[in-house]
């Protein structure tokens, strides 16, 4: 039998008919939010219930009286024996519809748990949102700056989901939800989810609404720690380093990203119905099925029929069109149905816990949570005192355990003063760090070059060695030559005395050239005028042996 539930616990459920399932008897007797609601407000049940029922009717009480002088008349019960059908000739199709049924009904129940698991997740991830903002966010005005987008997102998408049903033409919309700007007016206004100007600009986007609530959340976190007190939440001391800031960003995105998800899956859902030809062939086959069994039940009891069919007949079809019906309603849970998930719950429930949990203020001794003595008394073993009293002696704890809020407020202040000041340090620091860091690569230039000096000397001093060869060389060749003059030695026979060294990079070998060879053994053969010259110098010899003669003769004439 469902339970008996107050309006204000009912209000909280997103599925309204709570029963318990071992009330058996209870429960059969129960006519409201089941299917007999479904079913019996269709006229196709009715016009197949009549048809059994005339079908029946004119089988046991029709026959041809004499006064009614019908020509050519034939009893209804002598044609129907013509044409003989029982239950057993249609079990094929039997099987077929029961199949056909109960996979459909199988699927829409598949996708009614996954839209309500998602229904949730979205609950729970603003919940999520909302505990991180009251654990991290001092001031309720920045709590509320954050997740307020969220709830405008998640009234606006529910809203969107009638209206579009509604404009479809769906039976299961039936109240038209009003126009996007009388829902942003009469709810997100008046809510306070959204000011004026917020308001505007969304009813002017043409995209997506709530998918842009979501990142205005986004922004709205990240100004809210990066402005000062009262308008932001920096040097708040729960989120006193980088690593806090970082890491409450990404446990908030998180829950954002994951509540679009599901939002996207809930639409797609609505959006992917069981393929139209499924449904129509599960349809057309019931009716079909359900008209041959109203002719195969007059022929129960050995194809006697029986009055007990008319009794049989109607709880059959109520079974097979009921499971039909419970599954069209289950394929879309947003309506009117007795099963369909109560929005009001959904939206407004959301946000009235939210609500306390951003505005609420914090309790007396949020200051002490996480004391090592804010904690139940325990025995020197480390167990539980059981006896020791529940209450705490405040008194026992440290003074800086029970700072109150204005002396919080006058630390933060201080700190950020702390801060201001340590960020000035750190960028004149920054500026000496950078200074440094250039004399140092300075600093590596001039050592690189000396590193390179002696291996340019080297090279200079290789290549002047190589110089100084070639001029001895050259040197030497050159004495050869003036040795042969001297000796008055014919042009020819000068460089026949000793061989002359080649000039640096020739090689005289007998692979060599011709000319190369030629080259280094004899210069080229001196012009007529230059033979005529030397021919007509007196040469070497002819000196000395003039000077010979001349001393011996001086040296006579002097003895």
């Amino acid at each position: 039998m469902p339970y008996v539930l107050k309006k204000a616990d009912e209000d909280k459920l997103v599925i309204r008919r709570q029963y318990d399932a071992n009330s058996t008897l209870k429960n059969m007797g129960t006519l409201t939010g089941t299917a007999f609601e479904l079913v019996f407000v269709k006229p196709m049940y009715w016009w197949l219930v009549i048809f059994h029922y005339l079908l029946y009717f004119l089988k046991r009480f029709h026959k041809c009286e004499e006064e009614w002088k019908i020509p050519n008349c034939t009893p209804t019960a002598e044609f129907f024996a013509k044409y003989p059908m029982t239950i057993g000739d249609i079990s094929m199709l039997s099987s077929l519809v029961t199949f056909f049924v109960v996979f459909y009904n199988g699927s829409c129940f598949t996708k009614y748990n996954v839209m309500y698991n998602n229904v949730i997740a979205i609950q729970g991830k603003i919940h999520n949102v909302g505990l991180y903002l009251r654990a991290y966010y001092t001031k309720s005005s920045t709590r509320w700056n954050v997740i307020r987008y969220l709830l405008a997102s998640h009234f606006l998408f529910y809203y969107s989901l009638r209206r579009r049903y509604k404009d479809w033409g769906s039976s299961q919309y039936s109240e038209d939800p009003g126009t996007e700007a009388e829902f942003c007016n009469s709810v997100l206004l008046k809510k306070g989810v959204l000011i004026q100007p917020e308001y505007d600009t969304l009813l002017r986007y043409k995209g997506s609404k709530h998918k842009l609530l979501y990142s205005w959340s986004v922004i709205a976190m990240k100004r809210i720690m990066q402005a000062a007190p009262p308008k932001g939440e920096k040097g708040n001391p729960m989120l006193n380093t980088e690593f806090e800031q970082t890491a409450l960003m990404t446990n908030l995105k998180k829950e954002i990203i994951g509540m679009r998800q599901s939002i996207g899956t809930i639409d797609n859902s609505m959006l992917f119905p069981i393929p139209f030809q499924y449904y129509h062939i599960v349809n057309v086959t019931l009716v079909v099925f359900l008209h041959l069994l109203a002719y195969g039940f007059l022929f129960m009891a050995d194809k006697l029929g029986s009055v007990f069919s008319l009794v049989a007949y109607p709880l059959v079809a109520f079974v097979l069109m009921g499971l039909l019906e419970v599954a069209n309603a289950m394929s879309d849970p947003f309506g009117s149905d007795a099963c369909d998930f109560s929005q009001d719950a959904i939206v407004n429930g959301l946000y009235g816990e939210t609500k306390k949990l951003c505005e609420e203020p914090d309790e007396p001794f949020s200051a002490n949570i996480g004391d090592p003595l804010f904690n139940p008394k325990r025995n020197p073993d480390g167990s539980l005192d059981e006896s020791a009293p529940a209450d705490l002696d405040m008194s026992e704890l440290d003074d800086e355990a029970r700072i109150p809020h204005s002396e919080v407020e006058r630390l933060m202040a201080e700190r950020d003063a702390l801060s201001n000041y340590g960020a000035e340090g750190v960028k004149l620091l920054s500026l000496q760090v950078k200074r440094l860091t250039q004399a140092q690569s300075s600093i590596f230039e001039v050592v690189q070059k000396l590193q390179d000096t002696p291996r340019q000397l080297r090279e200079t001093n290789e290549s002047a060695l190589a110089r100084v060869v070639r001029l001895e060389n050259l040197l030497q060749n050159q004495l050869m030559i003036l040795k042969g003059e001297l000796r008055g030695d014919p042009y020819e026979m000068r460089y026949m005395g000793e061989e002359l060294q080649p000039p640096p990079g020739v090689n005289p070998g007998p692979e060599a050239a011709p000319q190369q060879r030629g080259a280094m053994q004899a210069p080229p053969a001196p012009s007529a005028a230059y033979t005529a010259a030397a021919q007509a110098t007196p040469s070497y010899h002819h000196f000395a042996g003039a000077a010979g003669a001349g001393g011996g003769a001086g040296g006579g004439g002097g003895g």
